[in-house]
């Protein structure tokens, strides 16, 4: 066991304007207590599985690969669009790429180098379980996926789980039960087993319950308070354990999530009216493979320069679509290496859709076109709306500091390298964050007054179509502030 644990808690979505006293009492006195990130900033995509991977391994799709919940890598995935939410294409995905699925080292590779395990229980989807700890099974570590108790590991480690927290709830929107019951597999199983140093539970709402309900409804307000209510249960297990200072938790959040204005746009239909054979099916023949939710992108046919510029600027003249990105930013477009999906399996053309600034029904700032079936009112998230960004963040108990509110950058890329640092883990030459030195009692030799360096990329296109990006540089590592487009 570790001389140091550390306990992240991810509540999927978390936006922080939803962090009050009357909604998250826990969360807010945690975070005032402790240290509290209030720039804090997803990696784009702003999706689940690109988050995630980014907080195991401290880097961007740049260098880990995950562009996108989906994505077109023939390698790991022959016939179809690889879909990194499903287990069971995720894990045939990672079979026929032998092993590497992941680009760099991931955090359970770095502790188990040095002797110590991570343990994952997830409420969140199957295929996000498995990202978070996908050398489980050659480690022998443990993972949990609610939605796929059979495809979670050890078998014997889980049915003693199962036997300890009692049987998996049924599902639902909202979640709640499954909240309760991931806090009860931490508390009733892995905490008497002995907790390994990593232990990382993540909570499917305000996510779910964000998508299918509403921002600010009262079954989204009614899973915000059930999320918070177990992140009561942990803080008074440790204070009646008395782990303040050996235990660390870090609370966080992937991304924030804008609401829906619209039915599906049917941007492949679109783009074929418009004279492009586009589809969601591979085929040599077609023009592009589209995939695309509000966010996400075409892989054109052969890379090919000249189908390429037609084809973004015949987007520039549609109003709904956003932000354009391709690998060299030409045409009017900004290249994918400013926002760290410069990648091989990124889309030749990465594309948002129009997203503006407008309240949803329950006054929460942030509303977006969409290109998939969730219900108008529910919410979206994917683009770089600076809701969607901006992610929740903080830390306390042991190694961290007290009673501090960081206005500069931060951003998920940031959580390993400083979760290593607090377990005196070398950081791997792979991690792109900082070790988040403003926070911790003792930042050995990282500089607690880090240097901000803010940038601002402007791209004309066709029609009067101006692409604009803003970023925040601390040291190596960048921080997205906002992007948006405007029309002449």
């Amino acid at each position: 066991m570790a001389d140091r644990q550390v306990l992240i808690l991810a509540f999927d979505a978390l936006r922080p304007d939803m962090v009050t006293p009357e909604l998250m009492p826990n969360l807010t006195r945690f975070a005032a207590a402790g240290v509290r990130f209030a720039a804090n900033r997803a990696t784009y995509p702003t999706e689940t599985r690109v988050n995630q991977t980014a907080l195991i391994t401290g880097a961007t799709p740049t260098r880990h690969g995950i562009v996108g919940n989906q994505f077109l890598d023939l390698a790991a995935s022959p016939d179809r669009l690889f879909n990194t939410g499903d287990e069971t294409q995720l894990a045939a995905g990672d079979r026929r790429l032998d092993g590497r699925l992941v680009d760099v080292p991931v955090l359970s590779e770095i502790l188990a180098d040095a002797g110590h395990e991570l343990a994952v229980v997830s409420a969140g989807t199957p295929g996000g379980c498995r990202i978070l700890n996908h050398k489980a099974e050659a480690q022998g570590a443990f993972r949990l996926a609610l939605m796929r108790p059979d495809a979670s590991v050890p078998a014997d480690r889980i049915a003693a789980a199962i036997e300890a927290a009692g049987p998996i709830p049924k599902h639902r929107i909202p979640s709640l039960e499954w909240l309760t019951y991931t806090t009860d597999i931490y508390l009733k199983y892995l905490v008497p087993t002995g907790a390994p140093a990593v232990t990382i539970l993540w909570y499917c709402e305000p996510d779910n319950s964000y998508h299918y309900k509403g921002i600010g409804s009262a079954e989204n307000l009614a899973a915000i308070r059930a999320v918070d209510t177990e992140l009561g249960r942990i803080l008074k297990w440790r204070e009646q354990a008395g782990l303040e200072e050996k235990l660390g938790i870090v609370t966080m959040s992937d991304h924030g999530q804008i609401a829906v204005t619209s039915e599906s746009l049917d941007v492949a239909g679109r783009m074929r009216a418009a004279g492009f054979d586009v589809g969601a099916e591979v085929s040599e023949d077609a023009d592009a493979v589209l995939t695309l939710s509000s966010a996400g992108g075409l892989y054109v046919r052969q890379s090919d320069p000249a189908l390429i510029a037609r084809m973004t600027a015949w987007l520039q003249t549609q109003d709904w679509c956003g932000l354009l990105f391709t690998r060299d930013g030409a045409g009017g477009t900004l290249p994918h290496g400013l926002i760290g999906l410069a990648h091989r399996r990124a889309p030749d053309i990465a594309m948002i859709l129009a997203s503006d600034d407008v309240g949803n029904d329950h006054g929460f700032e942030g509303t977006s076109l969409q290109n998939s079936r969730y219900p108008v009112g529910g919410g979206l998230h994917g683009g770089l709306h600076r809701v969607e960004l901006h992610n929740w963040l903080a830390v306390g108990g042991g190694g961290f500091r007290q009673s501090r509110v960081i206005e500069h950058p931060s951003g998920t890329i940031d959580i390993l390298p400083t979760v290593l640092h607090l377990l005196g883990i070398p950081i791997a030459e792979s991690i792109e964050g900082r070790v988040l030195a403003e926070a911790l009692k003792d930042p050995g030799g990282h500089d607690p007054r880090p240097r901000v360096v803010t940038e601002t990329h402007d791209s004309v296109g066709a029609d009067g179509y101006c692409a604009h990006l803003t970023r925040h540089l601390i040291g190596g590592a960048s921080y997205l502030g906002r992007g948006w487009v405007t029309r002449g």
